[in-house]
């Protein structure tokens, strides 16, 4: 069944198809739309309620260690409490509510530098298809190898539409697995290497585009097959050998993100050349028209409408009719 769902919708999908038990909450997710739409899709949620973001999260952890799988919210990550070295037993994802353009925080909120530093799996969709698929993939990785997923969501891909392809709800459990920190490492740099989640697209070699996100979509909307993409949803642990293989087989390398240079600056520590920031807005969000702006120094031209063809007319105001609706 296919359903035409905003990010958040698909946030609250992806929690009924994963068979999600608990959603841990502070006062500030209480009255996002985010929230709203996760009660709607699934109304039995056990809701626990903390009064900040640690307390928050350490609650979480501890709901998860008694086999339940629990979904939770992060304005501000600390890798104090949420690390590798974390055990969830019933499997634990954490959405980090980032906001690339202040539409609904007083400032930008960037998680990416700070969250790596838990060591965690960091995954990050671009569309409402993506969001709950890879909600659910999530989940499935949480529990199996009892370690928390951090999930990020940015404002606009939440807001944003799509087509969903909906399926029915999983209750399928698989083998858990304890593993030492070393070995979870090593998991989480496997599944960043896989297609599924970050995938070449080859076109054109002369020039390619790495791109992670919403910026994925605004690229490929504004250049389509003429370049080759590799399109990141997980960036953290970044796919070194896949980011190589696909570097050396173009001549020419964009990297498009949205505020701190997160993915340039690896690639740059990896010694490879690669244009973003000097030609890339570093505040704010970016849209398919600054894109182009930026790459061929115009916008898109617009056709341009004649005013002397356009017919204005007088407001029109029916006195009867009104006079009718206050029985005048």
């Amino acid at each position: 069944m296919k359903k035409f769902l905003t990010g958040n919708e698909s946030i609250a999908r992806g929690i009924y198809e994963a068979g999600v038990e608990v959603v841990c909450v502070y006062p500030d997710i209480l009255k996002t739309d985010l929230f709203k739409s996760i009660k709607k899709f699934k109304d039995d949620l056990q809701i626990e309620k903390s009064i900040n973001d640690k307390a928050n999260i350490q609650h979480a952890i501890n709901i998860s260690n008694t086999g339940k799988k629990t979904l939770t919210f992060s304005d501000k990550i600390d890798t104090n409490i949420l690390n590798i070295e974390v055990k969830t037993e019933g499997g634990l994802v954490v959405i980090l509510n980032d906001d690339s353009g202040m539409i609904s925080k007083e400032d930008i909120n960037d998680n990416r530098e700070v969250a790596k530093l838990s060591n965690l799996l960091i995954m990050e969709p671009g569309s409402s298809r993506d969001t709950k698929n890879m909600l659910v993939k999530a989940f499935e990785i949480s529990r199996e190898y009892k370690m928390p997923v951090l999930f990020r969501m940015t404002k606009r891909v939440g807001c944003s539409s799509g087509i969903v392809i909906c399926d029915d709800q999983k209750n399928s459990k698989s083998q858990q697995v304890d593993m030492s920190i070393e070995n979870k490492l090593e998991i989480c740099s496997s599944i960043s290497e896989l297609d599924d989640f970050n995938k070449c697209e080859y076109s054109s070699l002369k020039v390619g585009f790495i791109c992670s996100g919403i910026c994925t979509f605004y690229t490929k909307e504004v250049l389509g097959e003429t370049v080759s993409y590799l399109d990141l949803k997980i960036i953290n642990p970044m796919p070194g050998e896949k980011i190589i293989e696909f570097a050396s087989s173009v001549d020419k390398l964009y990297v498009v993100e949205e505020n701190n240079p997160y993915i340039e600056n690896y690639l740059k520590k990896m010694g490879i050349e690669c244009i973003g920031r000097e030609l890339f807005n570093i505040e704010g969000e970016l849209s398919p028209s600054e894109i182009r702006k930026s790459i061929f120094g115009e916008y898109l031209n617009h056709i341009k409408s004649d005013q002397d063809l356009i017919i204005s007319e007088e407001p029109f105001i029916d006195l009867e009719y009104i006079l009718t609706l206050y029985n005048i």
